[in-house]
């Protein structure tokens, strides 16, 4: 091309930045009848195991007592929900709900191969192969927190910044402290409940203990992803470099949650969901007040879960003696002390933990092959990936067990977190000099890779690839119309 003829026009950025992507943010699950009473059936039985150890809820026989004279085990919980129209395999109700596509994605993750609901899909089916062997991630054994050293912090530091101004300044932000490699975990008493989960997860910074966990990586000189380093070249990625990528989407998780929670369309809080359809239980005739799907649900509690309503009611009414009517079936509480959840705080969590779950899984090596030992760990070692997933997917369970986000939601804001991260790293990926590139799995259990290469123009291109293919980056919102550049 003839350049003397042609002029750039200078504006909207600096040379050499890159443009900062907007997140669109899809809309809510648009559930169906069948969908809403399955989960609010899930909410349900999370609250009646809330004091179920880990350990025992893979055993069917596992017995919860609901009061002095009422008890179920496991299997009779899980043949409630199996009996459910949403879970049973003999009816296919997905293909006449609204958002058919998204709802058989939601309802395909929590079966196994054979189509069936079990227990490990029930208690553990937030992220494909988060229900392993070891009920939650050991990232909750290096999770310090350093109360005396959190404080207001200002602006994160630089990425070139010294190492010991970003450890001042996470611990200053969330409570998280580096620990040597040869320390074991002290003063943290084993996760052994749900309960435990919920009131460790819901007192602490939404990024502690991931910052606890890259810090624990970091000391311990954990290999970043080979594709990061593909040359001779100076290695792009340092240890500030991660806790500066994870801060900013942090951080733009915030924005998201935040514009999230002004919509209208934001869904009602799952204990105003369950108040209303505990109203219509109580009603004779189902058809008198409320909506289509309102109404659908609690005929399907009613008619296939009558038992785990019943379970319901006894453990509301022995938490307040006297207990009658539509009250009886709204989601029981955490206890008389402790406060509910804010829905931002809830979803801000999940999304948190999408976010930087995803950038653990993209910067460290995640291949198969290489394995971390880890001082609580007895066994050889563990999947670096496998515990990301994890770690993010026992996050989403204790705001489910709390009764603070529906599975759906949780589901869906992990992906919203996924998205972000991905976001995040493709900006920073066009400000390197260099063609690099990265590899994971992403939450529904296919690989990703990100890749970048010099353009003839000199600028760098990121594209993402997902099972080989080229795809598009997720929730980015399109351009009205095509910018002119060049004249």
């Amino acid at each position: 091309m003839d350049k003397a003829r042609f002029q750039v026009i200078a504006g909207g950025r600096r040379p050499g930045s890159a443009v900062t992507p907007c997140l669109q943010l899809p809309p809510p699950p648009d559930m169906g009848a069948a969908e809403l009473a399955a989960e609010i059936a899930e909410l349900y039985v999370l609250a009646l195991i809330r004091d179920v150890p880990f350990a025992a809820m893979q055993d069917p026989h596992c017995a919860v007592w609901v009061d002095g004279s009422t008890r179920f085990t496991l299997h009779e919980a899980l043949c409630e929900m199996r009996s459910l129209s949403w879970f049973d395999q003999g009816v296919a109700p997905v293909a006449t709900e609204p958002g058919c596509e998204h709802a058989r994605q939601r309802r395909a993750q929590r079966m196994n191969r054979e189509g069936q609901l079990t227990l490990g899909g029930l208690f553990q089916g937030a992220a494909p192969g988060s229900g392993a062997a070891r009920p939650l991630s050991l990232f909750h054994w290096v999770d310090r927190n350093a109360p005396g050293l959190q404080d207001t912090s200002g602006a994160a530091p630089d990425a070139e910044a010294p190492m010991s101004a970003w450890v001042e300044w996470v611990a200053r932000q969330s409570g998280a402290a580096l620990a040597l490699p040869s320390a074991e975990a002290v003063g943290l008493s084993p996760l052994g409940t749900p309960r435990q989960l919920v009131e460790r997860l819901q007192s602490s910074h939404p990024c502690r203990v991931y910052y606890n966990a890259a810090l624990m990586l970091l000391a311990r000189g954990t290999a970043f992803d080979p594709g990061l380093s593909p040359g001779e070249d100076e290695d792009p990625v340092s240890a500030q470099r991660v806790l500066a990528l994870m801060a900013e989407a942090a951080e733009r998780a915030f924005e998201a949650v935040m514009r999230r929670q002004a919509r209208p369309d934001r869904l009602s809080p799952p204990a105003v969901t369950a108040a209303r359809i505990g109203g219509l239980l109580e009603r004779e005739d189902l058809t008198a007040e409320g909506s289509d799907v309102l109404r659908g649900a609690a005929e399907e509690l009613q008619t296939c879960a009558p038992n785990l309503l019943h379970w319901v009611a006894r453990l509301n009414r022995q938490g307040q003696p006297g207990l009658r009517g539509a009250m009886s079936y709204v989601l029981p509480g955490m206890g008389d002390e402790a406060l509910p959840p804010q829905p931002s705080d809830s979803a801000l969590q999940v999304v948190v933990a999408g976010a930087l779950s995803t950038l653990f899984k993209a910067l460290f090596d995640t291949r198969p092959a290489p394995r971390l030992r880890m001082a609580t760990d007895p066994a050889p070692g563990f999947d670096l990936g496998a515990e990301a997933d994890r770690l993010a997917a026992d996050i989403a369970l204790s705001r489910a067990a709390c009764g603070a986000q529906l599975p759906a939601e949780n589901h869906q804001n992990l992906r919203i977190g996924e998205a972000l991260a991905l976001q995040v790293l493709q900006g920073w990926m066009s400000r390197l000099g260099q063609g690099v590139s990265m590899e994971l799995t992403d939450f529904d259990g296919q690989p990703l890779r990100l890749e970048s290469h010099v353009r003839r123009s000199g600028e760098i291109g990121v594209a993402l690839r997902r099972d080989g293919r080229p795809a598009r980056f997720p929730m980015v919102a399109d351009r009205p119309s095509s910018h002119l550049a060049v004249i």
